[in-house]
């Protein structure tokens, strides 16, 4: 691979010379087009593709492929994020679960600096930090539906693997827990008022996470490298670490741990149909189409070569994890039987989406032959 930057596509060029062509039918054809219930099922139909579609990337078949390739495997472990032109850390806030770039004395390595890396297979990572609840989060993407895009690494519960806890066993920093000026910007709390609706509203409507949006590549700024970990290499026929000597003691003050490379952070949603999006040192705390608010760290196209999209990986202590997953059993309904929602509950039947689309397809096609 030569160069991932190459985002320019023609849709909008393609979506004027449809309506270009549509425009130009003649007006014989234009006389015995369907009537007005089946013009009216099909735009609703257009629209929804439309919809489901925006911010799709022709190029997609490219450039995930070439993601991938130049993406590595790295030992599973405990690790720091840390910007490479800015010095600062991804770290994780318990209040309200955030995910920010560090500020101030913070901008060190620390236990809230400190993330679980496991493997998923092939090349996938997940990213994981417990909070003061102990309950497992993930760095998750998040998806803009205004935009059109996945705009954020937030943090959500975990759910491409939550069997083996993550608790850091070595205190890198004793006795420094984080500053956390109160004057600093923090998420937005307008929409405390309307929470208890929200969740009566849609009680019981949970659907599950997709695991590609809790999984992430490690991609190499120099695809011609492979980052060495002292006397640790992963092994993905296996899932765990090869040791292969001494495993290094951490230690923040002498800098001393298993390695540091550099890697562009890239999500592993919507890599085949999207222009692959990369962890940016920006954070934010402020969005309008979630019912909460909180602290994240903004996504951007991936851009070879850009180094602002860069971040240092270092590895304080390797480790194998055993993967799985438990359901959360709030979000199961064991008085439930699966088949009444076969057609009519879309969180639990992918198939009842078809049926409706039938229904919607007869029922019109039945009102144009009548009118006809």
């Amino acid at each position: 691979m030569t160069t991932i930057d190459c985002w320019e596509a023609s849709v909008p060029k393609k979506k004027r010379y449809l309506a270009s062509k549509f425009h130009s039918l003649p007006s014989s054809y234009q006389a015995g087009m369907p009537s007005l219930p089946f013009l009216l099922f099909l735009c609703l139909a257009i629209a929804r593709i439309v919809r489901a579609g925006e911010g799709t990337y022709p190029l997609a078949y490219i450039t995930g492929p070439s993601i991938i390739e130049n993406s590595t495997h790295i030992p599973t472990g405990f690790y720091t994020f840390r910007h490479v032109e800015t010095g600062k850390y991804l770290q994780f806030i318990d209040f309200d679960n955030q995910i920010v770039p560090t500020e101030g004395e913070n901008s060190t390595v620390f236990n809230g600096t400190i993330w679980t890396v496991k493997w998923h297979g092939d090349k996938n990572y997940s990213i994981h930090h417990l909070n003061k609840a102990s309950l497992e989060k993930c760095i998750s993407t998040r998806w803009d539906h205004h935009r059109g895009l996945d705009d954020a690494a937030v943090m959500w519960q975990c759910e491409v693997d939550n069997i083996t806890r993550v608790d850091i066993d070595f205190d890198i920093y004793p006795g420094f827990n984080g500053v956390y000026d109160e004057s600093a910007p923090r998420p937005l709390e307008g929409r405390s008022l309307d929470r208890r609706n929200f969740e009566r509203r849609y009680i019981n409507t949970y659907e599950a996470i997709r695991p590609d949006k809790q999984q992430w590549l490690f991609m190499r700024p120099d695809p011609t490298k492979t980052p060495l970990y002292t006397n640790v290499r992963f092994d993905p026929e296996t899932g765990e670490n090869r040791i292969n000597g001494p495993i290094i003691e951490p230690d923040r003050e002498k800098n001393q741990n298993s390695g540091s490379h550099q890697f562009y952070l890239v999500s592993a949603a919507h890599l085949w149909n999207m222009i692959p999006r990369c962890i940016y040192p920006q954070a934010s705390y402020e969005f309008d189409f979630t019912p909460n608010n909180t602290g994240v760290t903004a996504l951007d196209h991936c851009s070879w070569g850009n180094t602002s999209q860069l971040w240092e990986a270092t590895l304080w202590k390797p480790a194998s994890f055993q993967l799985g997953f438990t359901p959360n059993p709030m979000y199961v309904d064991e008085e439930a039987d699966s088949s009444t929602f076969l057609f009519w509950n879309a969180h639990t039947s992918p198939g009842s989406v078809v049926m409706w689309w039938a229904f919607l397809v007869v029922f019109s096609f039945i009102v144009w032959i009548w009118h006809k």
